[in-house]
């Protein structure tokens, strides 16, 4: 049986962590999520704030929506890209079909969630992400 979240120890990372989601309560909850587990967060409430911060250039993993008003996530991570940035991305959306899940392969997106998401999976994917980076 799964070890619920909130009973797991804190795991000492110290490894930034972006989340880009224009919903407010699903970027507070991951990043409460987060730092519990010990991972330093800075949240953006949509593409655009995240974009025009060069601070998010810097991180060890970016958790982005995939469905938000201004630019989607994988976009987002297109322009990245393009820019030869190059750290682990975690698509996550509400809304998921075969070709999202293709053009994020070919960014080579680490990961993609599905809402709602059982949060040790997604801590899982986030530890393996920056394991396979670094």
């Amino acid at each position: 049986m799964p070890v619920p979240w909130a009973r797991l120890p804190p795991r000492q990372s110290h490894e930034r962590i972006c989340i880009v989601d224009d919903d407010e309560w699903v970027a507070d909850s991951l990043s409460s999520l987060l730092e519990t587990f010990g991972f330093e967060v800075q949240s953006y409430l949509s593409a655009t704030e995240f974009l025009a911060d060069d601070q998010g250039r810097f991180m060890g993993c970016l958790i982005i929506d995939h469905h938000m008003p201004d630019i989607n996530g994988l976009d987002v991570v297109g322009r990245l890209r393009e820019e030869g940035v190059r750290f682990p991305v975690i698509l996550i959306s509400g809304r998921l079909d075969a070709n999202t899940r293709q053009r994020a392969a070919n960014l080579g997106i680490a990961g993609v969630v599905e809402k709602p998401f059982a949060a040790n999976h997604l801590i899982d994917l986030i530890r393996t992400a920056l394991l396979e980076h670094h």
